[in-house]
């Protein structure tokens, strides 16, 4: 495996972090998002030792950033001025909860598996007993 293989997977493991950064805050200034997207890509090579520890901390990252998206959403709302919020802005906030706590469970379960994945493949292979 070449030594680029781990920084390419974690330019393109930041781009879809930072795609989904900018989803949860959307709007966004794109300086922002530059920047994070930046950040994120460093942080990706900086922990990531090959593909699969790329990987599996984009995915936690993809599941943190939507267990936030309802928070994120609430504290928008609460933002705007709004002593009391409407039925749809509740209504839409539900789903919101819903689709953001959905996706934080699989992201977070997938980053999880390759975790495990990769340090079931890093441990020695125990020898057998002899019968």
């Amino acid at each position: 495996m070449s030594e680029w293989t781990p920084k390419l997977n974690a330019v393109a493991a930041g781009v879809v972090v930072t795609f989904g950064f900018t989803m949860v805050w959307n709007p966004i200034p794109v300086v922002y998002a530059v920047v994070a997207g930046l950040g994120f890509t460093a942080l990706l090579v900086w922990l990531g030792e090959t593909p699969k520890h790329v990987w599996a901390w984009g995915c936690l990252f993809l599941g943190i950033e939507s267990l936030s998206w309802p928070a994120v959403q609430m504290i928008k709302l609460h933002m705007s001025g709004v002593a009391e919020p409407s039925e749809d802005q509740m209504k839409e906030l539900v789903g919101t909860m819903f689709l953001g706590v959905f996706f934080a469970t699989f992201w977070l379960t997938f980053a999880y598996g390759v975790f495990r994945w990769i340090k079931r493949d890093e441990q020695p292979d125990e020898p057998s007993p002899k019968v």
